[in-house]
């Protein structure tokens, strides 16, 4: 028997970081997928991927909440069309698609609930305190309204896309980060201990930009959402999560007369990932991209997460 489960990456609209804290966020699945393939082995156990510490940390999960004494001898090949570690949820998509086809191979179980749950064990032990936004957005897709109250207390709409209009964004990847999530986690982690009446500021208008993003989506107000952007990606700044190289970057963006942020934990040193940029004419974008020499790729968000194919 053989098994494929696909999951898709994942992107923030606006609220990474702050929502650790328990401000909202607006996530957005997108349409580049990774998919894990289970298969009877007569090896202990083969991996073929590029992530092996995610898959085992996922058997360990997996293996933790079934109590499995003779776990089957498997061979398990990873394939993506996500960008590594630029912020788009690629870890997020190996954690759920793994934990969607070990369930599926070895219990014949399919259940998005608890592949969620399994998912964000794994996500805790990549990131060390994911809010759960990441997991839950690639699990179940479309568009994602997220909110952590307590670690027991989350609030997850599913946003019927019928009633929202995403424009067309085109992504530029900055180049992978020095800094993985985890540490960008920490480096904020200690500005909330360091200069809390700061970082509360920063809380409470990084909700209501978010807020007013959704709206303006929702309202095809796009004026709004560009401005919404620009705010954004000034109190992430103002966290200290993007680097002058990328800062030089959306300045020219905005200078030209659109709007920028990264969308994901962000880098200290050069490359902060991907970042999420709109303009009315999505050529200028693309030319400042090409001035640059930077990668630029357009993608359609809220589609389809995790899956049996």
């Amino acid at each position: 028997m053989k098994i494929t489960i696909s999951a898709p990456g994942k992107v923030h609209l606006l609220g990474e970081h702050t929502v650790v804290y328990g401000k909202p966020a607006l996530i957005a699945s997108l349409d580049k997928r990774l998919s894990v393939t289970i298969s009877a082995s007569k090896k202990d156990l083969e991996i073929e991927s590029e992530c092996d510490h995610l898959v085992l940390e996922a058997i360990q999960v997996f293996k933790s909440r079934f109590k499995n004494s003779d776990f089957p001898q498997l061979k398990i090949t990873v394939n993506s069309d996500i960008p590594s570690g630029c912020h788009l949820g690629s870890s997020a998509a190996v954690s759920v698609a793994m934990i969607g086809a070990l369930l599926k191979f070895v219990k014949n179980l399919w259940n998005p609930s608890l592949i969620n749950e399994l998912a964000f064990e794994v996500e805790k032990k990549q990131h060390h305190n994911p809010s759960g936004g990441d997991n839950t957005t690639v699990t179940f897709g479309g568009l994602v309204w997220f909110r952590k109250e307590f670690e027991f207390l989350k609030s997850i709409w599913s946003l019927p896309q019928v009633s929202y209009h995403i424009p067309e964004f085109l992504f530029i990847n900055t180049g992978k980060p020095k800094e993985n999530t985890g540490d960008m986690v920490t480096l904020v982690k200690e500005l909330w201990s360091n200069k809390q009446e700061e970082f509360r500021k920063i809380l409470d208008d990084q909700e209501i930009q978010t807020k007013k993003l959704l709206l303006s989506i929702r309202e095809k107000d796009y004026k709004t959402l560009k401005e919404c952007i620009k705010k954004g990606e000034k109190n992430l700044e103002e966290l200290g999560v993007v680097s002058d190289f990328v800062k030089n970057i959306i300045r020219e963006i905005e200078d030209n007369g659109g709007a920028a942020k990264i969308c994901g934990g962000g880098g200290v040193t050069k490359g902060t990932g991907i970042l999420l940029c709109y303009h009315d004419d999505i050529n200028i974008l693309k030319s400042v991209a090409e001035k640059n020499n930077l990668e630029n790729f357009t993608a359609k968000l809220g589609g389809e997460g995790v899956r049996i194919e």
